[in-house]
């Protein structure tokens, strides 16, 4: 479970985003990121019997890291306010359809499916729903889908 002293860490990491305030509460970073690691851990151990696509993964695999990266960035914010978790074949490093854990205060989200998949993975995934359109539509159209899912996210592709 995410301790709440996990979601105050970033809480304030947010209203205090820069490398003093940050150096000054790495124990609070420390305590933080070893729950996540926990949860995480936990959440292999129970995924790996559902999908055994994750067996290999080490919790390092799967968690990114809080440093965002600036280079190319107009918000020169040192640090991430959440704490992001991959759980698929390939980790958080490969583009392979998996599951994704976004924590953050007031903005926690689950999501599963591919990230900005390159074009060929992208018509093959088009490919493959226009193939079984009719179980697909069954899926999303089914009362059970969407007491929990609010439809599907699409993006202009």
């Amino acid at each position: 479970m995410i301790a709440k002293s996990t979601l105050d860490f970033l809480h304030n990491l947010a209203a205090n985003n820069h490398k003093y305030w940050f150096d000054a509460n790495r124990k609070q970073y420390d305590a933080a990121k070893q729950n996540v690691h926990d949860v995480v851990a936990t959440l292999l151990e129970k995924m790996i019997p559902i999908d055994p696509t994750l067996a290999h993964l080490q919790v390092k695999d799967c968690v990114f890291r809080i440093n965002r990266d600036v280079r190319f960035s107009k918000d020169k914010s040192p640090y991430k306010t959440n704490m992001g978790i991959s759980l698929s074949m390939g980790g958080k490093k490969l583009a392979m359809a998996g599951y994704y854990l976004h924590i953050e205060p007031n903005a926690a989200f689950i999501a599963g499916g591919l990230y900005m998949p390159m074009a060929p993975e992208l018509q093959k995934v088009r490919q493959e729903i226009d193939y079984n359109f009719n179980t697909f539509k069954a899926i999303i159209e089914h009362p059970t889908f969407r007491q929990y899912f609010d439809g599907l996210a699409t993006t202009d592709v």
